[in-house]
């Protein structure tokens, strides 16, 4: 499906007097009175195809930091517009997570669309005196180029293709700094986008996942449902990944999918049935099995040591976590990496 992009404006409309506002202590001008504007965010569209952002909130605060005011398409979900009166001077305003964005159809009804936020999140803004600022945030979806905002009144709708899109590399940090990479299509084509703050895993309908991870449907038992997961290089997977080919013209280019049935936690000696035991014989995960009786130091051969050892060049060790500190302790002076992720093995030297 061909991605492309939707704009959603904002027009920043000053006047000057004392009005009611949401935010910040306001500055003053020479002659006493309040510099105000209004930020008006449009939430839908009306020409080339109905749109409609739900459950958006767009957060707004003053450059130090300051809550200036929140905005939620839910607080009125008919409303075609949200507005809020701020003081005149710097702003940011972010779009948070957990929006969505639908087709409004000819009956009435709504369809959800696949979309990707491409813009950036948050973006700054000026409130200042008899001036009109406009900013937008722009989506690709597989609908065109869809522009909301030219003002508070005149509210425009454009379509176009989107090839113009730079391209990106999926495995590695190509996209300018507050971006990440995302795949367009099954060509293996991708592009930058804004990360979302959605944790790989997490059931998602657009892309809001964090950098590094998209929304794709990649469940075979439930094929409509879209997840978060994280890109990976198959020819590369560390210990404990599941890297599974995602199928494109590059086939190193992967997703982690869950791990393997009957694999276990090295280190956390969780995952098994009552009575066995995570251990590891090589490749690139733990499996459970049956724990020996072999103790800690004796001679071995195969998997014959207890819970939590493992037979290395014959001599039961001890399974230690990498990220700690042991030096001092007569039992595990070293924690040697052996290429099993944190689950290393003791050494006294």
């Amino acid at each position: 499906m061909k991605f492309r992009p939707f704009h959603l404006g904002f027009a920043l409309l000053v006047s000057a007097g004392a009005m009611t506002t949401i935010g910040c202590a306001p500055p003053v001008d020479a002659q006493g009175e309040q510099a105000v504007g209004t930020l008006s965010v449009p939430l839908v569209t009306s020409e080339g195809g109905d749109f409609r952002l739900h459950n958006a909130v767009f957060t707004v605060q003053s450059t130090s930091g300051a809550h200036a005011a929140t905005l939620d398409s839910e607080s009125d979900p008919d409303a075609a517009t949200l507005t809020a009166t701020l003081f005149q001077g710097p702003y940011r305003v972010r779009l948070e997570g957990g929006w969505d964005l639908a087709r409004i159809e000819a009956d009435g009804t709504e369809s959800p669309v696949s979309a990707a936020l491409i813009s950036p999140n948050p973006q700054s803004f000026t409130i200042s005196a008899s001036e009109t600022t406009d900013i937008s945030f722009t989506f690709t979806t597989g609908q065109g180029t869809i522009t909301l905002g030219n003002g508070s009144v005149d509210i425009g709708f454009a379509v176009a293709p989107n090839e113009g899109l730079g391209q990106c590399n999926l495995l590695s940090s190509s996209c300018a700094s507050g971006q990440t990479c995302l795949l367009a299509d099954a060509t293996g084509r991708a592009f930058c986008a804004s990360p979302g703050s959605l944790p790989v895993g997490s059931p998602c309908s657009s892309d809001q996942c964090v950098a590094g991870a998209q929304c794709l449907k990649v469940d075979e038992d439930d094929p409509e449902q879209g997840s978060c997961v994280k890109f990976c290089r198959v020819s590369s997977a560390t210990f404990g990944v599941n890297c599974m080919s995602l199928g494109l013209p590059d086939s190193n280019i992967g997703f982690v999918a869950p791990a393997p049935e009957g694999t276990c936690d090295l280190l956390a000696q969780t995952g098994c049935a009552e009575g066995e035991a995570c251990q590891y014989s090589g490749g690139s995960f733990a499996t459970c099995g049956a724990p020996g009786t072999t103790p800690a130091g004796g001679a071995c051969t195969g998997e014959t040591c207890g819970a939590g050892y493992q037979c290395y060049n014959g001599v039961c060790t001890q399974i230690c976590d990498t990220r700690n500190y042991y030096v001092g302790r007569a039992d595990c002076m070293y924690c040697n990496n052996v290429g099993t992720g944190n689950a290393g093995r003791c050494s006294r030297y």
